[in-house]
């Protein structure tokens, strides 16, 4: 099969197409055929060798968390899913094995599910990191409940895109930082408050929509971009940080400066092994029209460099894809 190799850490450049062999599936794996593989910041921190301590990879090596596309094979144990069938989610690369940007892709059966009926593929490989990230840190980590309130420090970002529009469909007040150019679209995916850091002040934005403070802050940028995140919370609040596992400043600190104020300091990782069910609930909430798909940018996978490039330098709005084998279709 072809595939996006690289040999060793280095910048964009190490990236190469190639021809390897397709990967063998276990009795819990399913082959997936890739129609579209999403691209995360995880994806250059590994390719740049950030990351070798959290991902066992060893060279020649894949990448790509996020896939979509359609079911080849599946093993001995797996029974929710058949050859042909569509899928979307997240590949074994987190496991040490060869990830999405190629034709064929290994996932365990427990980080897929049947892709959302209304979108295309490429749209569905936008969703799963950055969807399943910001559903776990909203209501696993911060337990956000209908009525209460929320403030998400990027909200133009994959995980901000999808974040607001998953809190909004559970009811809850959601608040969200962005640049000028970025107001309208928060605007369109139902943000309550768009408040743009470069020109308001955050604190003062926050407390005038919600004078007591909000109950969840989630901070979706990197360690240092918040610096009064504990007084923008309520009393008992909480604050989730999405980990970058090379940035996240003084973990064990934080944690002990919030508790010292009766609040709760959480740092999200994504943990796609029991995203299925997650999965499961964003593609009926996308298929019912209450979500939709974030502002794509989509490149043929001959571009990965570019893509690399463009998620590295940072503000992205919405998401970028790989279209890998869009003869697959709908």
């Amino acid at each position: 099969m072809r595939a996006i190799v690289f040999n060793q850490p280095g910048d964009a450049s190490v990236l190469q197409m190639s021809e390897v062999a397709v990967p063998e599936i276990g009795p819990d794996d399913v082959l997936v055929r890739v129609a579209a593989a999403g691209v995360n910041p995880a994806d250059w921190k590994c390719r740049e060798g950030m990351l070798l301590q959290y991902f066992p990879y060893a060279y020649p090596f894949i990448l790509g968390f996020d896939l979509a596309g359609v079911v080849e094979q599946v093993g001995a144990n797996v029974t929710r899913f058949k050859a042909g069938d569509r899928v979307f989610g997240c590949s074994n690369v987190g496991m040490g094995q060869w990830g999405a940007y190629a034709q064929f892709a290994r996932a365990n059966a427990n980080q897929l599910a049947a892709a959302p009926k209304s979108i295309d593929f490429t749209a569905a490989a936008a969703i799963p990191t950055a969807g399943l990230t910001a559903w776990q840190a909203l209501f696993d980590q911060a337990g956000l409940q209908a009525g209460q309130s929320v403030l998400i420090n990027g909200g133009a970002g994959g995980v901000g895109s999808y974040g607001i529009q998953f809190a909004k469909a559970a009811g809850i007040r959601v608040a969200a930082t962005c640049s000028a150019g970025n107001r309208a679209y928060l605007q369109a995916l139902g943000c309550d408050r768009v408040i743009d850091y470069r020109s308001e002040d955050i604190a003062a934005a926050v407390h005038a929509w919600a004078p007591a403070g909000v109950d969840v802050v989630i901070d979706a940028v990197s360690h240092g971009t918040l610096p009064q995140a504990f007084d923008l919370l309520k009393p008992g609040g909480t604050l989730v940080s999405i980990a970058t596992l090379n940035g996240d400043g003084d973990i064990a600190g934080d944690m002990a400066a919030a508790a010292a104020r009766g609040m709760q300091k959480k740092f999200a990782v994504m943990n796609p092994t029991v995203g299925h069910a997650q999965y499961a609930q964003i593609a009926a909430l996308i298929d019912s029209g209450k979500v939709r798909s974030p502002v794509l940018e989509v490149y043929p996978w001959e571009q990965v460099a570019l893509a690399h490039e463009r998620v590295a330098a940072g503000h992205v709005r919405g998401k970028v894809v790989l279209s890998i084998e869009p003869a697959l279709g709908n």
